[in-house]
């Protein structure tokens, strides 16, 4: 796998960044993927994309610029094995071969998933007391060191051993989950005299969980296929919900079970009853009945049955395990090609409009994200400027997102007026999401000829135009968000940009930032930002932005997807 070779100073000494995602974005700020910790590098300074099976670099707008084997990019360039990136004083070596990661390097850095992609490790839990582990301390030869709780008669050393041996097998041996629980039944009928055995697994059914029977065997030797069985009510719950097991000699004189029906109709004489179980959690029962007097289960059975239940819950615990970290990746997967097709959907770079000055960016709070912003140029060489917010977050609203950038794109391509153009995607909305979902929209449309500029605010956080001699006006002239109401009427404004003017197009990613006290960044720290650095490049104004957030938001967790568009007019 290509990767990224970063080698900031002498002293500092040498990572590698492994380049598993579609974008990497490089600066100071903690927001970027790979953060450099170098004074002369802008906080929003370069990225790296994949476009099929190669990477292409481009700056975004930093302050230094970026150096490609000692040029300065003027725009984005294809990636070569050796070649030698520099963004202020780091330098960083692009190589696309396993065996050049630095002999002396400190840090291998992973970049992976995003937001929230974890994975649990697949490890063998440590049983609970009374498991195997509690069991071998009642194996000694003299029958002493017996465990509190359990039967008092020693099992015999040599069938204990050959019963671990056989058991742990399972541990190491590949099969499915139901061949185990054959298995398991296997060893069961080999140490006890049982008339009917079965493996009864707790599973899911919506909010509450059911007894499954997994696996059965009789004693005539047929391993049964697993189906629905009865069983007593308080057998089950008494190994369930306590956790402990049942041994009865004869179940129809037991106290216990003489309101049981399901016990005294079936003939049932002795009854053995052991929870599958790691640490606390319990996850079903072995079950074993015998209906003859002549075969009544004892303490010793019990022993074994427990044996055999610790190492069968072990195993089925490390399967259960592997079965989530199996879906989590196949999860991760889906995500990590789901967020390679919504960068696609940004702009990777902002339009060269003659006079302006124009940038964009936006951080998903998770891998995938329900903000948007476009630019597009019209045939009749007005420019589209467009940024939305999807309610909600995550898959859904990336979905979402994508309807929108779909239909923007289209109606842009027509004759309609903004109010109309707006108006359609409306309807669109309204007519295929669920009314529960909703988008809110600033849409414009900017005249590089005339300078003037027609919006459309479709309920979205007021865009801010500060003007050069520090006026602030709010775009706010519009109508309801998207997808709410098929009756949306959308009324048009119009502005003009005047040079030295800043127009601040953002989500409330933005200005609902919360720091660790749980305060809001705000509307005025957004105006303050914009306010003092309005003499900057478009970038200059995006990094003094991010730069406020940064410092206000602290070490709290990024609550929603943030996204932001400056426009400038050069003086």
């Amino acid at each position: 796998m290509p990767r990224l070779i970063v080698r900031p100073t002498e002293l500092q000494g040498d990572s590698t960044v492994e380049l598993s995602r579609p974008r990497i974005s490089i600066g100071r700020s903690a927001r970027n993927d790979l953060c450099i910790e170098d004074p002369f590098a802008s906080r929003l300074h370069a990225e790296i994309r994949r476009r099929g099976d190669r990477y292409w670099i481009q700056d975004i707008g930093s302050a230094n610029g970026t150096m490609v084997n000692g040029r300065r990019l003027t725009e984005a360039a294809e990636l070569q094995d050796r070649d030698l990136i520099r963004i202020g004083e780091t330098l960083i070596e692009y190589s696309e071969r396993a065996d050049t990661a630095p002999t002396g390097s400190r840090t291998s850095i992973f970049i992976s998933g995003g937001q929230g992609a974890s994975h649990p490790e697949l490890t063998i839990a440590q049983p609970p007391r009374g498991a195997a582990a509690d069991l071998l301390t009642t194996f000694d030869s003299d029958g002493g060191g017996v465990a509190e709780g359990w039967p008092s008669a020693p099992l015999p050393q040599d069938n204990a051993l050959a019963t671990i041996s056989r058991v742990s097998l399972m541990l190491l041996t590949p099969l499915s989950l139901d061949e185990t629980l054959r298995q398991v039944l296997e060893c069961v009928f080999d140490v006890v005299s049982a008339d009917r055995g079965y493996v009864m697994l707790l599973e899911n059914n919506g909010n509450n969980q059911e007894l499954i029977c997994k696996a059965m065997k009789s004693r005539d030797g047929a391993t049964e296929e697993a189906g629905e069985v009865r069983i007593s009510q308080t057998i089950s719950d008494h190994v369930l919900r306590q956790g402990s097991s049942i041994l009865t000699s004869d179940a129809q004189h037991d106290p216990r079970f003489q309101e049981r029906q399901s016990v005294l109709l079936g003939g049932l004489r002795s009854v053995m009853a052991v929870p599958l179980a790691v640490e606390s959690r319990i996850r079903g029962m072995i079950y074993v009945d015998n209906p003859f007097h002549i075969n009544r289960f004892t303490e010793r059975d019990l022993q074994l049955l427990t044996l055999i239940a610790s190492v069968a819950a072990i195993r089925i615990e490390n399967m259960s395990l592997l079965e989530m970290r199996q879906e989590q990746r196949r999860l991760a997967n889906e995500l990590a090609v789901a967020n390679e097709i919504q960068l696609g959907l940004h702009p990777s770079t902002p339009p060269a409009i003659s006079g302006y000055d124009l940038i964009g960016f936006s951080f998903p709070c998770y891998e995938v994200g329900g903000d948007y912003y476009d630019f597009i140029e019209k045939s009749d060489g007005r420019y589209v400027i467009a940024l939305g917010d999807v309610s909600g977050k995550g898959t859904g609203a990336a979905l979402l997102m994508s309807s929108v950038h779909a239909a923007v794109r289209a109606h842009t391509r027509t004759r309609l007026s903004a109010s109309e153009v707006v108006g359609e995607i409306n309807h669109y909305i309204f007519d295929n999401t669920p009314p529960n979902r909703y988008v809110t929209l600033f849409y414009s449309e900017l005249d590089p000829r005339t300078n003037q500029l027609s919006y459309i605010n479709a309920g979205h956080n007021s865009p801010i135009l500060i003007r050069a001699n520090g006026e602030v006006t709010r775009l706010d002239i519009g109508g309801f968000p998207v997808g709410i109401t098929p009756y949306g009427d959308y009324r048009e404004g119009w502005t003009g940009m005047d040079p030295g003017d800043t127009l601040a197009i953002y989500s409330d990613g933005v200005t609902e930032s919360v720091n660790e006290e749980d305060e809001e960044f705000g509307e005025a720290r957004l105006i303050e930002a914009v306010y003092h650095n309005r003499h900057r490049t478009a970038a200059g104004i995006r990094d003094r932005i991010e730069e406020a957030l940064a410092k206000f938001v602290g070490r709290a967790k990024a609550v929603d997807d943030l996204t932001l568009v400056i426009v400038k007019r050069a003086t």
